[in-house]
């Protein structure tokens, strides 16, 4: 009978033993987890991501550099790396450790063919150049390039915590036009001007009227009579007429006088004009020197002829701007590069004010 029992208590001891075994086999490293990996950022040059010694995807410059990847992986252990390189090389840009938590993980590269940077920002060039092309260089490394209207949206690579500088320059030329510096922190920026060929003016901003009835005009003189103009500052002196009548027609004289002076050197300058006496009016103008009624050009064929008369108020101006006027828009803020145009000699022995031509450049600021 003592045999039975401890033959029993043996078999049942075994069956523990091997109960517990059993358990302690289960105590195995759990699964690999699959996590999803999304990869950002832009490059100038082809690159191929490594996990695990295998290419898992690649990014192909082309019509966009943008790096928009998304992947899944598995992950054994917290010490998994991925890495970055050019495509067809051995050189790693970057390597970063993958975990098992969590299931969305995320980097970014930004890589400009030689350095990789850790953020990028979008810089918006919004300008115009009225001659002359103009290229666009990033910390001393041209970028872009642009002439006329200028509307481009470039990312611009750049450490968090750094600035970086752009420059402009014609093209061909050394001389630096503008230089602007490029900070981290905005994600968005901005780069608006204005280039006649010579110089730039920078920040060009066309504000709204502070009375909404009025018209803002922010404007520059050009003379395409270099050798008979004084090279003085020039006023604009506005008058108002019919908008159905013809360029001889007499005009009316604005009172209070207004005179709107643009410097000789084509700086910019900006007035607020004030509503139109109706809706069947438009403003002309008659260019002269600055504080008087006098022609601003020396004596001398076809500008001031000896024994002629200057006639104010009565500008001779071009047909495309006899039919608008400055198209008066109550509230609205324009652009205008102005021109000064020949005059007609009547027979009388007078000489109409040229009124001048205008370019609107509204349309690129805003």
């Amino acid at each position: 009978m003592k045999l039975k029992i401890f033959t029993l208590f043996l078999f049942s001891a075994i069956i523990a033993l091997g109960l517990s075994c059993r358990k302690a086999e289960l105590l195995q490293p759990e699964p690999p987890k699959v996590i999803q990996l999304s990869i950002s950022g832009n490059t100038e040059v082809d690159l191929e991501y490594l996990y695990k010694d295998s290419v898992i995807a690649d990014t192909k410059t082309g019509t966009t550099n943008s790096i928009n990847i998304k992947t899944l992986l598995t992950v054994k252990d917290q010490n998994a790396t991925l890495k970055v390189r050019k495509k067809g090389t051995a050189e790693i840009l970057l390597t970063k450790n993958i975990t098992a938590t969590p299931f969305d993980q995320s980097i970014s590269i930004f890589y400009d063919g030689t350095k990789v940077y850790n953020n990028s920002i979008s810089l918006a060039i919004k300008s115009y150049a009225l001659s002359g092309e103009l290229e666009f260089l990033l910390d001393g490394n041209l970028f872009t390039s642009g002439t006329g209207a200028i509307n481009k949206v470039s990312s611009i690579l750049i450490d968090k915590g750094t600035t970086r500088e752009i420059t402009i320059r014609k093209k061909g030329e050394t001389a630096i036009l503008l230089k602007k510096i490029i900070e981290s922190t905005n994600a968005q920026q901005n780069i608006g001007f204005f280039f006649d060929g010579n110089k730039i003016v920078d920040n060009v901003k066309l504000d709204p009227p502070a009375n909404p009835a009025n018209m803002m005009i922010s404007a520059k003189f050009e003379t395409t009579f270099p050798i008979q103009f004084k090279g003085v500052d020039v006023d604009l002196v506005f008058y108002t007429r019919p908008s159905s009548a013809a360029n001889t027609v007499v005009g009316t004289k604005v009172i209070p006088e207004i005179r709107f002076t643009l410097p000789k050197d084509g700086s910019l300058n900006s007035i607020e004009l004030p509503a139109l006496p109706g809706p069947d009016y438009i403003y002309s103008f008659d260019i002269v020197e600055k504080g008087t009624n006098s022609y601003p050009y020396n004596s001398g064929t076809p500008l001031v002829i000896n024994g002629y008369t200057l006639k104010p108020n009565e500008g001779r101006v071009t047909s495309a701007f006899a039919t608008d006027g400055f198209n008066f828009q109550a509230g609205k803020s324009k652009l205008f590069v102005i021109t000064d145009a020949r005059t007609s000699v009547a027979a009388t022995k007078t000489i109409y004010v040229s009124g001048g031509r205008l370019t609107d450049l509204s349309q690129y600021f805003q």
